[in-house]
C-alpha cells in the first residue's frame, strides 16, 4: 500500500505548474478579450509549449533516467503532442487567412479531406505502440514502486476539463471573456503536461525505487 506522501510529493514541475496557474488567473482579469480568439498570442504560446513537450519527450527517450523500455514510451507519446499542435493551429487553417481575417474552411484546403483519416491512423498506431511497449504495466509499476507527482496530474486534468467545459458546455455564462478563459485553461494544461514530461523523464527522486522481476529481465536483455 502506498503512503500518502508518495502521492503528495511536490516536484519542481508542480511548483512551475502552480506559478503558471497563478499567472493565468491574474491574466484572466487583465488581458484583453481578443487574446482569447483564434491565432492570438495565447494560442501561439500554447503551440510553443507543446513544441517544447515534443522536444522534452524526445530528449527523455534518449537521455532520460530509467530503463530503456520506459524511456521508449516518451518517444511513442510524441505523435500525441504533434496532433495537439495541429489542433491548436486549426490543422493549418491559421496560415490561410482571407482579407476579412477569416480562416479558410478545412474542406476548401487541398489536404482537408485527408486530415481526419490521418488523425485516426496516427492515433491507432500510437495507441498500438504504447500498449506494445508496455504502458499499462509501466503505470502499475510506477504506482507500486514510484512516487506519483499528483499535483501536476491534478492541474493537468482539471484545467483540461475546465477548458473543455468552457468551450462546449458553458452556454455563454462567462460572457465576452469565455474564449479567453478557455485559452488560459488550455495554456495551464499544456504547461503542466510539459513539466510532467520533464519530471517523469529526468527527475530521479520520483522514479520507481525497484522493478518487478520481469521488468528487470527485459532491461537486462536490452
Amino acid at each position: 500500500m502506498l503512503r500518502s506522501s508518495e502521492y503528495l510529493f511536490i516536484t519542481p514541475g508542480a511548483w512551475c505548474s502552480l506559478i503558471v496557474l497563478v499567472i493565468a488567473l491574474i491574466g484572466s482579469k487583465f488581458l484583453p478579450t481578443s487574446w482569447g480568439q483564434e491565432n492570438s498570442p495565447i494560442e501561439w504560446l500554447q503551440v510553443v509549449i507543446l513544441e517544447f513537450a515534443v522536444l522534452a519527450a524526445i530528449l527523455a527517450s534518449y537521455y532520460g533516467v530509467g530503463p530503456l523500455h520506459r524511456r521508449r514510451l516518451f518517444l511513442w507519446s510524441v505523435p500525441i503532442w504533434l496532433l495537439a499542435i495541429g489542433r491548436e493551429l486549426s490543422w493549418g487553417r491559421v496560415f490561410y487567412v482571407n482579407s476579412a481575417g477569416e480562416f479558410a474552411r478545412l474542406s476548401d484546403l487541398w489536404y482537408g479531406p485527408y486530415i481526419k483519416p490521418l488523425i485516426i491512423i496516427i492515433s491507432i498506431i500510437t495507441i498500438w505502440g504504447l500498449l506494445k511497449q508496455g504502458l499499462p504495466a509501466e503505470i502499475k509499476t510506477w504506482l507500486k514502486f514510484g512516487t506519483v507527482p499528483i499535483l501536476e496530474i491534478l492541474i493537468l486534468f482539471t484545467t483540461g476539463i475546465i477548458a473543455t467545459e468552457v468551450e462546449h458546455y458553458s452556454l455563454g455564462i462567462f460572457g465576452p471573456n469565455e474564449e479567453l478563459y478557455e485559452e488560459l485553461a488550455e495554456l495551464v494544461c499544456y504547461s503542466a503536461l510539459l513539466f510532467l514530461i520533464i519530471d517523469l523523464g529526468f527527475n530521479k527522486k520520483i522514479q520507481p525505487a525497484k522493478q518487478p522481476l520481469l521488468a528487470r529481465q527485459i532491461t537486462h536483455l536490452q
